[in-house]
């Protein structure tokens, strides 16, 4: 007895293969389009006459204490919840202090041995408010670094407060005057006149260039 074999071939398999060739070629051309559209970009950082960048203006001890400042401004509002927590009624809210700052070790302030590589700046907090008043802007002047053509720096915190929702903008400037006085407004035009320049962050491809070269 015989077996005989048959192969039986899926009607229209040619057409099929054409068309997932088809669709492979779109896909890869959408792709590609996306990329172009969407990908690097390779145009250098546009910077105002006011601003600098943190990636190619600043350097040594300077750039430092703004890696420092970036990282840790969004944790001084919480620390200002932190310490607040428990007052009793009728007691004045208040900004953390440089004491307090020791307290939670919290550079650029904490005065470390990285404090005092980076110039050991001396910091002032500065809260314009009225009594009783709980917005506005509070700023933190960082000064009289002890390294070779180090500048002032400046965090300001624009605060308000509409019930139980806390609103914060926070900046860092930076001040060629190594011994730059506190402004009285945190305003930016106010800022600019008195020679402080915001501190633009540079981008993750920068950060990339910074850290392992071209």
């Amino acid at each position: 007895m015989s077996t005989t074999t048959y192969q039986v071939r899926p009607s229209g398999s040619r057409f099929e293969g054409l068309i997932l060739i088809a669709i492979t070629i779109v896909m890869l051309a959408g792709l590609s389009l996306y990329v172009e559209e969407r990908g690097r970009n390779e145009e250098p950082e546009v910077l105002y006459g006011w601003q600098v960048s943190a990636f190619s203006s600043l350097t040594g001890a300077d750039q430092a204490i703004y890696n420092s400042l970036y990282t840790v401004k969004d944790e001084i509002p919480y620390i200002y919840d932190d310490i607040n927590y428990f007052n009793e009624p009728g007691e004045k809210f208040h900004w953390p202090d440089l004491a307090d700052f020791q307290d939670y070790l919290l550079p650029p302030f904490f005065q470390d041995t990285s404090w005092e590589q980076n110039g050991s700046l001396q910091w002032t907090l500065y809260e314009p408010l009225p009594e009783g008043e709980m917005q506005g802007s509070t700023m933190y002047l960082g000064t009289d670094g002890q390294l070779p053509a180090q500048g002032s720096f400046l965090l300001v915190i624009h605060h308000v407060h509409a019930g139980f929702t806390n609103t914060n903008s926070i900046m860092v400037w930076w001040n060629e005057n190594n011994h730059a006085e506190m402004p009285e407004s945190g305003f930016r035009d106010s800022l600019i006149v008195r020679g402080w320049r915001e501190v633009v962050a540079y981008s993750g491809d920068q950060e990339v260039e910074r850290i392992y070269g071209d």
